[in-house]
């Protein structure tokens, strides 16, 4: 039997390229590049350099753009160490690469089609590629179970991104379900993401334990069959939302997201390994249910929650756990176990745009200069990340 935590390396994955071989290497910096594209306008437009902001462009760019590089770039680099398997092929690289790109370019052109035909794509290469390794006939090892959570995710995200322009062609009626849409693409999508790499990721992390393989045994199936019930509850939470109470929608997805990371990932257990950055990690992994649970205890302000759970939980974790990758990836074990000063100073930077967004929900008057300030505290935090982890991205060559 395969030890939980063990990398297997097959001879075609330890032959490729490096940008094929450590594909982080390559989506990391892109993710980064987006962010700033996502995030950057809004500061532009308070500085009176551009004549309108673009919330919808935001949005699309930091969650199909930003984050969906920095999940990429590691499912496609743990995928095949996980399952023994090949690297990403050179067409999958390129489409998964190009594709935020374009779904970015589109969403400032607001050219809607467009943006999400490029995401689909993406979205449909990235099924493809985990479905082959985890299931081909080479694979070496079987995935956990809790990454049922993540073609969960996908399918969340496609079916989401197809609801967000349904309404225009089955009248006003059911405009309701371009909020549901766009729920499950800006929410639910990256929620089932965190939810099914964190049950191997978070507890491998923090305290350098990793689950069992899932098996076909009664007792795995029905794991998974919870997991799976997990995900109908979080789709609930959504039209729950928009169809009956925004509280109660948020205190549900609060529920689910809590209680699949404490049974999943064991989220209340404190980090037993040394290393600032895997406390980065276990605390951005809190900011998810704290967000969801404090938008439903203040409805009036939900988006200040929400904005707990995004840049909290979404984007702390992208930039906390991809900086665990490179560090482990490259050997830099002393700054893996250590307590660079890089890494409190992204937490607190982080910390410092949620409180500035969340000052924007509340002191409305003074929104752009509030949004401004968070612009400016998150784009800082992802030039610390840069100047911190992309030296460490060029790989070196062998002796």
């Amino acid at each position: 039997m395969i030890p939980a935590g063990a990398v297997t390396v097959s001879d075609a994955l330890a032959a490729a390229p490096p940008w094929r071989r450590e594909p982080f290497r390559v989506f990391f910096p892109l993710g980064v590049v987006l962010a700033w594209a996502g995030v950057g306008h809004w500061l532009l437009y308070a500085l009176g350099v551009i004549d309108g902001y673009r919330p919808v462009f935001h949005a699309m760019t930091q969650i199909q753009g930003f984050l969906m590089c920095f999940a990429v770039g590691f499912l496609f680099t743990m995928i095949p160490r996980r399952t023994g398997s090949t690297p990403p092929a050179a067409w999958q690289m390129a489409v998964c690469l190009a594709a935020p790109v374009l779904t970015t370019v589109a969403a400032w052109q607001q050219r809607w089609a467009l943006a999400q035909a490029a995401w689909l794509v993406l979205a449909l290469t990235l099924v493809g590629f985990a479905v082959s390794r985890f299931l081909g006939a080479g694979s070496k090892r079987r995935p956990p179970n809790s990454f049922v959570w993540i073609p969960a995710g996908v399918l969340m995200g496609i079916v989401g991104s197809a609801l967000t322009g349904a309404y225009a062609m089955l009248g006003v009626e059911y405009a309701w379900l371009h909020g549901l849409g766009r729920g499950l693409v800006l929410q639910g999508m990256f929620i089932a993401f965190v939810l099914g790499v964190g049950g191997l990721a978070i507890p491998l992390m923090t305290r350098g334990v990793a689950p069992p393989d899932g098996a076909p045994s009664g007792r795995d199936r029905g794991a998974r069959a919870l997991h799976l019930a997990g995900a109908m509850l979080l789709i609930a939470s959504f039209v729950v939302e928009v169809r009956a109470s925004l509280p109660a929608g948020m205190l549900l997805r609060a529920a689910v997201v809590f209680v699949t990371l404490a049974l999943g990932a064991e989220l209340w257990r404190a980090p037993t390994q040394p290393g600032w950055n895997r406390r980065l990690v276990w605390a951005a992994a809190w900011m998810l249910p704290v967000g969801y649970l404090l938008a439903a205890a203040f409805p009036a302000e939900h988006k200040a929650g929400l904005h707990v759970a995004f840049l909290g939980g979404f984007a702390l974790l992208a930039l906390a756990v991809s900086t665990q990758v490179v560090l482990g990836h490259g050997g830099h074990r002393r700054e893996m176990l250590g307590r660079p000063w890089q890494v409190p100073v992204i937490g607190a930077l982080v910390a410092a745009a949620i409180v500035a967004r969340a000052l924007a929900e509340v002191d409305r008057p003074r929104f752009f200069v509030w949004i401004a300030l968070a612009a400016v505290f998150f784009l800082a935090s992802t030039l610390v990340w840069a100047v911190f982890v992309v030296p460490k991205l060029v790989p070196h060559p062998d002796p």
